[in-house]
């Protein structure tokens, strides 16, 4: 039997998949007209509403769980290096990396594709080209994201894609007998 732990809630799910899809339109879709424009807004909404929802969630879509840290980024490349692949309930170190990335170039491209539209840029072709280069690194940053889940799938012997549609994600057996042993020297009540 495998054991199965809860990575990510029905609201993390939806707004994952709504997002995704969003961006490839818009990224497909890059003619510069309203439609473009509603749906990169749309986009950002997404991102926002996962922000706000990161202080409602609780396990692995909280707000303190999306918290990236060097030091246990590092700790996680060198463990990978050993051949050592640990799979944590929610994001590896390299995935909360990356969760910040996307995020943040999403909102960018909304702000520099509002402030393309206002009087004050109009002509200004400098604004485009960082709407563009920030829309050519997120679709990098996208290829990115994608190889790596493919890799960590792999490397895990776990499909995460299918996790982020079912919400459960093979449990770490070494993070499983920690947690009986932990439970086992302290009974609950």
């Amino acid at each position: 039997m495998t054991l199965r732990v809860r990575a990510w809630d029905g609201v993390v799910r939806a707004l994952h998949a709504l997002l995704a899809g969003l961006v490839a339109f818009d990224l497909v879709w890059d003619d510069g007209g309203p439609l473009h424009r509603q749906i990169g807004y749309a986009a950002a909404a997404v991102v926002l509403l996962r922000l706000i929802w990161a202080f409602y969630s609780s396990g692995n879509g909280r707000l303190a769980a999306l918290r990236p840290s060097l030091r246990a980024t590092v700790l996680y490349l060198r463990d990978l290096r050993s051949h050592r692949v640990a799979r944590p309930a929610g994001h590896d170190p390299l995935g909360l990396w990356m969760v910040w990335l996307l995020w943040t170039l999403v909102l960018l491209l909304a702000v520099t594709g509002f402030m393309s539209r206002l009087d004050a840029f109009w002509g200004d072709d400098r604004l485009h080209d960082l709407h563009t280069w920030l829309a050519n690194g997120l679709l990098v940053a996208i290829l990115i994201h994608l190889a790596g889940v493919v890799c960590m799938s792999i490397l895990r012997r776990d499909n995460l894609p299918a996790a982020m549609v079912s919400g459960w994600k093979r449990a770490d057996p070494d993070e499983h007998q920690a947690q009986d042993a932990s439970h086992e020297s302290h009974p609950p009540g």
